[in-house]
């Protein structure tokens, strides 16, 4: 008997563009063994997410044909998918907030009794048992919105597990987690495995293919290009065949003497004791203080929803819930500015929900590339805009940040998240004037991309720029920081030198709440 389970042959799927059509998947196969861990790695735009959503019948392939233990399949919904033992954690978890863990475990395959209600009692046991049976702990009385992160992603996970999947599909799974929790989630993955199921997972962190993985798949430019076992791999090579160059991943990025060398170097940003409200995520900040010189990089380290969004929603005006403290701007007081007068000063944003606030979905490149810049010289006058010039500087833009589109009249949802996230570094670079609010600049994009946006942001970092990085990644905030602030529960735990941290798990345990560790100092 044949110990692969799943199989794509010649899958191929082409999606309509205005100008030029876009092949995602170009007679891509694929195969998945029996109790095998497997990842898929490749530059946005390469074709993995498309092809896993074919998998979980989300998209229809227009060539090819898929099978499972043998037999030819048409997976025409999720639905069909999941009846034949397929599930998938997405990237953005598909929970209902208001439900609790267990409500949500057992959504649309509720236990009955009396044939017309739910037997709620029974869903709890359930959703202990099944919790137990793979070391995934969760409470599953406790509501879906009062759940960190780490918990809603187990909760999708046993979901998917009690519908009767066998086949796992994890895009970015490990986007909102602590190192720690990382951990624990590939434990996870191996008791899987030796249970029996397969895993296929999408990362852009190498680290975690050579950490967990059996065999990799390496897809460049909607094709296919490798498949190996992990044990004859480095991340080198698999780097470099994800982009089809040399990537420069290793180490520290910056030297942080060179960033910071000027002694005089001139204050652009200080935080003064700010306290706020509890925002919508239940999150008050509590007496956060820090201050940003020219070529800085101050790194914002924490889990999700620790308060680092709430802190960039006060430094970029974006909500007003400020109780009390002060923000100064080369000296002058803007706490009370709103969203539109912080970008007047030229403070630029790139936020990490780049669909929700980094474009305008239902229009072009070339929109999106000239906003902000269609009122302010040299592209406009006081009366009248210049389009030849706002031409000229879209055309720009895509050329010097490598934007991968047909033109700059293309609908921007036709990019990948990788060159949309490419516009959004663009056009904000292009306004700003001495601090740049840097929120989450690489989530979901490629190694080829990361090192390009690393770059960028370290090279206004030398030209004198103040920068506030806020990421969940570990290894981009202790490459690219000349210094490491971290948050937990809306304060500041501890901060790190990141020239002379010893072990990154230090960080993490302050990610987690735990202030003791060697090189930190307790805030």
């Amino acid at each position: 008997m044949s110990d692969t389970i799943l199989e794509l042959r010649n899958i191929t799927k082409v999606f309509p563009d205005l100008e030029t059509p876009v092949i995602a998947n170009d007679r891509v196969s694929f195969k998945l063994r029996r109790g095998e861990i497997h990842a898929i790695v490749g530059e946005n735009g390469a074709g993995k997410t498309t092809l896993m959503n074919i998998l979980y019948g989300l998209l229809t392939p227009d060539e090819g044909e898929i099978y499972l233990n043998g037999e030819r399949v048409q997976l025409k919904n999720p639905r069909d998918a999941i009846a034949r033992g397929i599930g998938m954690v997405h990237q953005h978890f598909m929970l209902i907030p208001s439900f609790t863990v267990a409500e949500n475990l057992v959504f649309t395959f509720e236990p009955t009794k009396n044939r017309y209600f739910v037997d709620k009692e029974r869903a709890v046991e359930i959703t202990r048992q099944i919790s137990e049976r793979y070391g995934l702990h969760v409470d599953p009385h406790q509501k879906i919105a009062e759940c960190p992160l780490s918990m809603r992603q187990r909760v999708e996970i046993l979901k998917i597990l009690f519908q009767g999947a066998n086949i796992l599909i994890f895009d970015e799974p490990t986007a909102v987690l602590t190192p720690q929790e990382a951990d624990e989630l590939f434990s996870a993955f191996r008791e899987l495995k030796r249970d029996g199921k397969s895993i296929i997972f999408i990362t852009h962190k190498l680290r975690e293919v050579m950490a967990v993985a059996d065999r990799v798949t390496v897809i460049r430019k909607g094709q296919v290009v490798d498949v190996a076992a992990v044990k004859d791999c480095t991340i080198e090579s698999l780097s470099e065949k994800m982009v089809g160059r040399k990537v420069d991943i290793h180490g520290r990025k910056v030297d942080s003497a060179e960033l910071t060398a000027d002694p005089k170097r001139e204050t652009i940003l200080e935080v003064r004791n700010l306290v706020t409200e509890h925002s919508r995520t239940g999150v008050a900040l509590q007496d956060i203080s820090f201050i940003v010189k020219a070529g800085d990089i101050v790194g914002v380290a924490g889990v999700g929803g620790n308060g680092q969004d709430e802190l960039v929603e006060c430094i970029t005006g974006l909500d007003k819930i400020i109780k009390n403290g002060k923000i100064f701007y080369r000296g002058l007081d803007i706490t009370s500015y709103n969203a539109h007068q912080i970008r007047e000063l030229g403070i630029a944003y790139i936020t990490g929900e780049r669909y929700v606030r980094g474009i305008s979905a239902n229009s072009s490149v070339y929109d999106n590339l000239i906003m902000g810049a269609h009122r302010r010289s040299p592209w406009a006058g006081r009366l009248f805009m210049s389009l030849k010039r706002l031409r000229e500087l879209a055309d720009h833009l895509i050329e010097k940040y490598n934007i991968k589109a047909s033109s700059r009249n293309t609908h921007i949802m036709n990019l990948s998240g990788g060159n949309i996230q490419k516009c959004i570094l663009a056009r904000e670079l292009n306004l700003a004037k001495d601090l740049i609010v840097a929120e989450e600049p690489t989530r979901g994009v490629d190694v080829g991309s990361i090192e390009f946006i690393h770059n960028q942001l370290i090279e206004k970092s030398k030209e004198g720029y103040g920068i506030i990085l806020v990421s969940t990644d570990l290894d981009e905030i202790l490459s690219l920081s000349t210094k490491i602030i971290v948050m937990y529960r809306g304060r500041i735990i501890g901060t790190v030198d990141p020239e002379t941290v010893a072990d990154r798990k230090e960080i993490g345990l302050l990610m987690a709440g735990i202030p003791a560790g060697e090189g930190s100092e307790t805030a």
